[in-house]
């Protein structure tokens, strides 16, 4: 079997050095970029439930509203009193 050079050998040796130097940064970086992307779905979340919100106030706002512009007065209701028994007694009116 044919021997390596001893120049390939360190080259590949400080290549894999780097490497594996490098891994903690990379996984810092994937961990931070997970975070960043997580904070941004749950602001998304938020807006969106804040929108949702919103639109249920308005719901709200615009049922009261018809509510009483369709308010009127009460009907009309008449009591008189019989004159044979005494008692208070419905008019149609």
């Amino acid at each position: 079997m044919a021997s390596i050079p001893e120049d390939v050998l360190s080259a590949v040796a400080v290549a894999n050095v780097k490497a594996i130097a490098g891994q903690p940064a990379m996984l810092s970086n994937l961990a931070y970029s997970n975070v960043v992307a997580n904070t941004n779905l749950s602001q998304q979340n938020a807006v969106a439930n804040q929108q949702a919100m919103n639109e249920l106030g308005i719901t709200v706002l615009a049922r009261a509203a018809t509510t009483i512009g369709n308010l009127g007065p009460d009907p009309l209701v008449v009591y008189t009193v019989n004159a044979a028994n005494g008692k208070a007694e419905q008019t149609p009116t």
